[in-house]
């Protein structure tokens, strides 16, 4: 593998076998996994919260539907009771 520079950008080279473009600047590299890196991270935690927020409303649609219940037991009580 060889590689001449690119002209205009000094981060650059090409590979005069196969023609492919090579970017050998490393801290750029470095600073682009670092990005992605956090990227993931933000998306990873942000599907955490949407599956918590979805979780806690079940819960309450179950904790609803369990006191249409009890006030449907209680009414039925107090209309034994009379």
């Amino acid at each position: 593998m060889s590689f001449e520079k690119v002209e205009g950008y000094s981060a650059l080279r090409k590979d005069t076998v196969n023609g492919g473009v090579v970017n050998v600047d490393t801290k750029s590299f470095e600073a682009y996994k670092h990005k992605r890196l956090l990227a993931l991270q933000k998306n990873a935690q942000e599907e955490q919260t949407v599956s918590t927020v979805s979780k806690l409303q079940s819960e309450i649609n179950n904790i609803k539907s369990d006191m249409q219940d009890i006030k449907l037991m209680l009414q039925t009580l107090l209309e034994k009771g009379k």
